[in-house]
């Protein structure tokens, strides 16, 4: 429905308080009930003095809704964007916030598909998640309001988030329990590094063979990849610490490595998002970065200092320089289908390069995407992103 609870909100405040975001993002807005509690503590009460009116406030609010009808002017008041949408595909399309929200969301979803999106909420989230979730069986719903995706498809339980909150409250509701849970990014991150690694022990191949031993992929070697040099170009501070990150849980100092294994050469990002792949790949400047996306995302600071790294705008497959590449980095929809696109294309044209493959355990699709490949290729999460790391060598 396009309201809930309202025991929890005392909660939502002391959590906003405490995290002061810059930017939230509230998905499943439904009346705008979590928007306009964000926009007048963030910005009307806490904010600078006077910043009561519309043009003067500081914090981006975004919002997406899947059912159109819910949206009124009052939502447009106060939130600065609102897409409509189903927020598993419609969050692919956006950039990165400090805080997202995930009102009544989760039952929404089939259990896979919601630890899919709680994967995907946290690719785009700097530092907070906050889950708001009715809890046990007796939360049963149908379609209602005329909107079919009222529907509740799955049953949660306070033990699934057990292993990742930071802080949280339970309500006793007539319908039954209701949680608010706080979810610092770094400690889902651990959490899904320990699932990920209970699920592919000893799957990884042995550092003495493959393209483990052909590019010294080794936490030793890539360890001696010292990013601070390149970490004033970081224009969102949130997302500094995973740039700099050393306990192999993100991809940037992985890619700096493969990098350094060649010399004036071309490399290809593909999605360049804030612009941080490509800054990470421009460690060795010997070589030529071009970074393409469909659309203008970039965060950085002293752009115009960054010449070896060409920002464009537009389809990379057009762009003759491709196939020249010595490495391709992949980091698009992670829905398989643009991925999927690309690598026909490689294999059409006979590329002879390095392909590096981001996300390759966020989702199904992208699993089967990485378990259809069937060149020479190394999963190599274990160096690189926790969401999954994968190398493909069309050399061989």
């Amino acid at each position: 429905m396009p309201t809930s609870p309202y025991a929890h909100l005392y909660p939502l405040i002391e959590y906003l308080d405490r995290t002061r975001p810059s930017s939230l993002l509230d998905i499943g807005l439904g009346n705008g009930k979590i928007g306009f509690i964000a926009r007048d503590y963030l910005d009307v009460m806490t904010g600078k003095e006077g910043k009561f009116k519309r043009e003067d406030w500081e914090t981006k609010i975004d919002g997406i809704e899947i059912f159109p009808e819910y949206i009124q002017d009052h939502q447009r008041a106060i939130y600065d964007d609102i897409f409509i949408g189903n927020a598993f595909d419609v969050i692919d399309t956006l950039g990165t916030y400090d805080m997202i929200v995930l009102g009544d969301v989760l039952e929404h979803f089939e259990k896979n598909q919601a630890h899919q999106l709680l994967d995907k909420c946290i690719a785009h989230c700097n530092r907070n998640l906050v889950i708001c979730i009715p809890l046990g069986e007796s939360w049963k719903q149908e379609a209602i309001y005329g909107n079919p995706y009222e529907q509740h498809r799955s049953f949660w339980s306070i033990q699934e988030f057990e292993p990742f909150i930071t802080a949280w409250s339970i309500f006793q509701n007539p319908a039954g329990p209701y949680g608010i849970f706080l979810v610092e990014k770094e400690d889902y991150l651990t959490h899904k590094i320990k699932v990920l690694n209970t699920l592919t022990e000893n799957k990884w191949e042995s550092p003495d063979f493959g393209l483990r031993k052909r590019y010294k992929l080794n936490k030793t070697d890539i360890s001696e990849t010292d990013l601070r040099k390149l970490s004033k170009y970081v224009a969102n501070e949130g997302h500094l610490n995973l740039f700099l990150d050393v306990d192999f849980t993100e991809h940037y100092r992985l890619m700096a490595h493969l990098s350094s294994l060649f010399d004036d050469s071309i490399i290809f990002d593909i999605g360049t998002n804030q612009g941080y792949s490509a800054l990470a790949l421009s460690y060795n400047d010997s070589n030529r970065v071009i970074s393409y996306d469909i659309e203008e995302l970039k965060e950085l600071n002293f752009a115009d200092e960054l010449n070896t790294i060409e920002y464009l705008v537009g389809d990379v497959l057009q762009d003759h320089r491709l196939l020249d590449a010595a490495l391709i980095v992949l980091d698009t929809n992670h829905d398989g289908g643009f991925e999927n696109e690309v690598y026909r294309f490689l294999k059409k044209n006979r590329y002879k390069g390095l392909l590096f493959l981001d996300d390759i355990h966020l989702n199904q699709p992208m699993v089967e995407f990485w378990n259809a490949i069937k060149e020479t290729k190394e999963d190599i999460t274990d160096l690189g992103h926790w969401s999954g790391s994968g190398l493909v060598d069309f050399q061989s």
